[in-house]
């Protein structure tokens, strides 16, 4: 846990440039957040049942269309950053979480050049707490947070995907005890195991199809994402945000021999998807350079895919601009919208409603966007 922010800090300090669109609105997002144990797993060492955290903890956030009364109120930005806060404590037995909340919105304001921090904690998202769930059946994404991150990463996409009429359970990234994620292949599992135990604590919810289910993953989140969507049949589609499946070495020597020991697992190389796969992908800062990039020099991940699996790059985007907080921050600052996270938001939904609710709308707005923010990188041969 000690390491728990630094990844979420490096996410997202630059962010593209504004606009003013919105994603049509159909239903109204409710958020609950559901608190377990998976029980068939240990998490503290050296614990017996009498230890809280003896048991694996497992915290659900939840996101769903809802109907909306007038006795039910936004969810604020200091709620969801707080999460983090006392999921910090909670899970390390200690105190180390203790003003994270704070120090996250003033950063995220910094980084951003826009806003302020007592702006951004009382801005009013658009996730109404505990409201009524709409009664009817809807499709179920999994998505997978990314190193060491949490729903606050993508709470626009979530919102957008509920008022779209998905039912979305965040997976946070949240490795061996004391809670660090790491990238060693186990902690990476702990993930994958999380969305598992997730997957059976929701089989009570009424308002889920358990028939259509597509998995989304941010960064490291694509790789524990694409480990997922591989053991679990269910799943229909997958979505990856600049996903870590595809590893970039040279980077640090560490992390490289941590992605070979996943690479070179007998259950990774033995790996196939065989449901549809959109990957969106940053572009390079230096084109040039990029050119000049050694084929060995990257795991091209297109080998555990079908062929027609569609990988794009948007223009101009970072890494960090595939987390919805340069956003979130904008809005609460008025300063406009951000063009790269609607294109990814857009994009996104329209893969997903196209495989979970057969909307044949993917390609036709693929091609719009190609004229003006994206560049198709090559279909899966």
């Amino acid at each position: 846990m000690k390491s728990f922010l630094l990844p979420l800090m490096l996410l997202f300090l630059v962010a593209c440039a504004s606009n003013e669109t919105t994603v049509p609105v159909t239903y109204t997002a409710g958020f609950s957040i559901i608190q377990t144990k998976d029980t068939t797993r240990l998490y503290k060492p050296g614990t017996d049942s009498s230890d809280y955290l003896h048991f694996r903890p497992l915290d659900i956030d939840l996101w769903y269309p809802a109907e909306v009364s007038a006795g039910d109120t936004a969810v604020a930005v200091r709620e969801v950053l707080g999460l983090l806060e006392q999921r910090a404590n909670y899970y390390t037995a200690s105190t180390a979480g203790n003003g994270i909340t704070q120090q996250l919105a003033q950063m995220f304001c910094e980084g951003t050049k826009c806003s302020d921090t007592g702006r951004l904690l009382n801005y009013r998202t658009q996730s109404y707490r505990e409201a009524k769930p709409s009664k009817e059946k809807y499709p179920l994404i999994i998505y997978m947070a990314s190193y060491n991150g949490m729903s606050f990463e993508n709470l626009s996409l979530f919102e957008a995907m509920a008022r779209k009429g998905f039912v979305v359970a965040c997976i946070s990234s949240i490795g061996r005890f004391p809670g660090d994620m790491t990238m060693k292949y186990a902690d990476v599992l702990e993930q994958v195991k999380d969305a598992v135990a997730t997957l059976k604590s929701l089989q009570r919810n009424v308002n889920i199809d358990f028939t259509k289910i597509g998995v989304v993953g941010y960064s490291w989140g694509g790789l524990s994402g694409a480990i997922l969507a591989s053991q679990i049949p269910e799943v229909d589609c997958m979505v990856s945000l600049d996903g870590s499946e595809f590893h970039h070495y040279g980077s640090a020597v560490e992390e490289d021999k941590d992605f070979d020991s996943i690479r070179y697992h007998p259950d990774f190389k033995t790996m196939r998807l065989t449901m549809p796969y959109l990957r969106l992908e940053s572009a390079p800062v230096n084109e040039k350079e990029s050119q000049k990039e050694k084929a060995d020099s990257v795991y091209d991940f297109r080998e555990k895919l079908t062929a027609g699996s569609p990988i794009y790059i948007i223009d101009s985007a970072q890494h960090q601009d595939f987390g919805g907080m340069p956003d979130l921050v904008r809005q609460s600052g008025q300063c406009g919208r951000t063009v790269c996270y609607q294109t990814i938001t857009g994009l996104t939904l329209s893969f997903l409603e196209e495989h979970l609710k057969g909307e044949k709308t993917f390609a036709a707005n693929a091609e719009t966007e190609m004229s003006k923010k994206l560049i198709k990188r090559k279909q899966v041969n």
